[in-house]
Parts: C-alpha cells; structure tokens; sequence
C-alpha cells in the first residue's frame, strides 16, 4: 500500500509539466507524430483549408509565393520539412529555422493548379502523412477586386432573373450561413416576388484573409405576387466573397439580404450596423406575403443574438460557447489545462487592451493560433471560432490554486450571429 502512494503520488508529480506542454493539434496523435500547426501563403493563412485554395495577383510578392509555418512534435525534434507540387512524385525542403519555423519559395505560373502537399518529419524519421494537407493551389490572372465585382454583377442577374441553379453554381460549399436555406429561401422569393429590380453601388471591397467584403448600397423594388402590391426598400450592405479553384465563390451575407429574404435568420451571417431600424423586404416563406419591416440588430428579429455570463474552469475542464456548457477536455471552444487555456481546433485568439466592457467589437484580422499561455487576470481576449467564424471576448476575473489544480474564473460575450459587434 506505501509503494501505491509513493507511485500515485510520483504521478501526480509529473503531471503538471506533461500538461504544460500540451497543445490541441496532439490529441489523437502519438507523442512523437509531428504535426504542421501553422501554414501561410504569403499573407494568407492555409491551416483552416478544406480542397483547394486561390491566390490573385495582387497577393504575390514580386510574383513569388512564400510559404511560412511551423511543425511540431511533443516529444523530439523537427528535422526537415518538405513540399510537393506534383502529387508527391517529387519533393523540396524547405528552410529550416529553430522551433519547427520553416519557409520555402517559388514562382509559380498564373492559372495553374498546383496539387500542393507538405509534411514534416521528426529527427527520428516520423512523419505528418502527406494528406493532412493536400490541396489545390491556383494563382488567378483576374486581381480579386474585380472578380469580386465580376461575381456579384452575375448573382444580381441571376437573382433578377429568378435563375435559382445559376445563382447556387456561384454560392461556395463553404457558405458559412445554412446554404440549404439559402437554396430554399430563394425559391420562396422566386415564387412570391416578380418584377425583381435591383440597383446596388458598390462603395469599397476590402480584402480581408483571402475574402473580399463587398460593401454597397441598394434600391430595390419588386412586386407581391400574392397582393399585386409594388413594395421598395433601400439600405446598405456586405457580402463575402472568397476565391477558390473553381473561381469566386458567395460565402457569406449581412443583413439586410438582397438575396434570400424569405429566410434571414437562417441565411444571413450578421447585420449591417447603419442599416438597423430602416425598413427593409421581407417574405413570410409560408403565407408568401410580403412586407417592409424595420430592420432589428439581429439576422431574425430585433431581439438581442449577444450571450453574455461568467463561468469558472477547473482543470481539464472546458466550455462551449454555443450550448452554454462546461464539458471534459476539448469538448468546449477553451480548455483550461496547468495554467494555460487550450484552443480547439479551429480557434484562433488575439490580446486586447481595456476591459470586457470597453471592447465592443472584435478585430478582423490578427488573430493567432492557440495555447494562450501566461493568463494572469484582468487580461481580455477576442476569440475567432470556426466555423463561421463567430466570435467571442472574454476577461479573465479569477485564478485560485496552482500547478494542475488552477482553476479559471471568466466573464464573456458571444455573437452567435457572427456578427463581430458586441
């Protein structure tokens, strides 16, 4: 029995310092199975690509493409880094710096796919596997500014033209609202509004990670098949455009929609701020009667979409945004882990100055990978989760005990519209 507290008790022991290094791309994963956990192209950021991914002219680098990232392995070293652009029937290395940094260049050819793969190996010979990213890489001749205009000229002819398949071909898989409702909305819309016009001004597309937020106003006036009344409404909004193998694609939509107003809290991924409270289209998919309504601060009604509390973590313990629930290890968005906050796969972080309160809108861009290590209280973060993205700031207001048994105490907003206003 003392030999079976010495060793319970070594155990416990060792277990902060194996946590401490700990990091969410490991789970799953053996311990000396190295893992590429940050890759970009130029400015872009590739760790969160599905099958493909689109470059224009505008984000080479004197007509070059530098790939920067980083491998890591829990237990070893990084030894080499290699890249493929011929389904792996050749390889390259990559430059090979301290803690897992690598870069590696080359000119590529406008209007080329490339199969792109990269893996990583351990020093003692270790692999990523090749397929945990293999995808398309394609440079586009067209700069994205005017593919962008290019595109949302043809969904206007589209939509305008009540061409539902034409419209769809141009919406992307990655459609971060319910792209079912979306198809589904605008069949409602075809079948209850005739005599679509549309006269939309582009104000500015802004370039923001690989998609371009096109900002524009509207006119509009169509006619209610069930009343026969002629309605308008003008206001302004955002669209999201991304470029991808097969070309620009529509990712996402801001409310007030020109596009799919028989379904906007299921379509619309948040709300333009200068168009709340003007009257703005809208269907009922079901009684197909059509209206101008006063345009609320969420995508489906005037009702607040911004959850807001406080919670407390202890170890192991994590929590999830959108059920409002502490779970196990890494079954929420955040995981408290010996004094670090562990990141899910697919959420990013950013540091902000002021209070919980004083930040009212969550950055854009900046945002890096996880852990978030060196919490101490009173800090506040921003966190980008995907998919979506929807976002969430958070302030910490507590940590009690130590080593493994640290516990976290925070209060936070969620935008569970994906809006990034709070």
């Amino acid at each position: 029995m003392k030999s079976l507290r010495t060793l319970i008790l070594c155990l416990l022991a060792l277990l902060p310092s194996l946590c401490a290094q700990a990091a969410w791309w490991e789970f799953g994963r053996q311990e000396n199975e190295p893992a590429i956990t940050e890759l970009r192209f130029n400015a872009l950021d590739a760790a969160r690509l599905d099958d493909s991914m689109a470059l224009g002219l505008e984000d080479l680098q004197n007509g070059q493409i530098i790939v920067r990232g980083r491998a890591e392995v829990r237990r070893g070293e990084i030894g080499l880094v290699e890249i493929s652009l011929d389904e792996g029937k050749t390889w390259k290395p990559a430059t090979l710096g301290e803690q897992g940094l690598f870069t590696w260049e080359f000119r590529p050819e406008v209007g080329r796919s490339y199969p792109f793969r990269i893996r990583a190996f351990s020093t003692t010979g270790v692999s990523t596997g090749a397929e945990e990213h293999d995808f398309h890489l394609l440079v586009a001749a067209t700069d994205g500014n005017s593919a962008a205009r290019e595109i949302f000229r043809k969904l206007l002819d589209a939509y305008q033209g009540k061409n539902r398949s034409g419209f769809m071909t141009l919406v992307s898989e990655s459609f971060q609202g319910d792209i079912s409702a979306l198809d589904d909305a605008l069949s409602s819309d075809f079948r209850f509004l005739d005599s679509i016009a549309i006269q939309a001004n582009i104000s500015r597309v802004v370039s923001n990670n690989g998609v371009f937020e096109l900002y524009f106003t509207y006119n509009r006036q169509v006619r209610s098949s069930k009343s026969g009344q002629f309605l308008k409404d003008s206001a302004a909004s955002v669209i999201g455009l991304r470029r991808e193998a097969g070309g620009m694609k529509l990712v996402r939509m801001s409310a007030p929609l020109i596009f799919g107003v028989s379904d906007t809290g299921s379509v619309a991924t948040s709300v333009t701020g200068q168009s709340v409270g003007q009257n703005v289209l809208s269907v009922d998919p079901v009684t197909g009667q059509a209206s101008t309504q006063s345009q609320g601060n969420t995508a489906s009604s005037g009702s607040a979409t911004v959850e807001s509390g406080s919670k407390t973590l202890g170890f192991g313990q994590s929590y999830n945004f959108d059920t409002d629930s502490i779970g196990g290890f890494q079954e929420g968005e955040i995981t408290n882990e010996a004094g670090a906050l562990m990141l899910r796969n697919g959420v990013r972080y950013q540091t902000l100055g002021g209070t919980l309160n004083s930040n009212t809108t969550a950055p854009a861009t900046g945002y890096n990978n996880g852990p978030i290590n060196n919490v101490t209280v009173g800090k506040v973060y921003a966190l980008e989760i995907a998919p979506g993205p929807k976002y969430a700031i958070i302030e910490i207001t507590s940590m009690t005990g130590q080593n493994f048994n640290i516990s976290f105490g925070f209060r936070f907003k969620y935008q569970t519209n994906g809006s990034r206003n709070f």
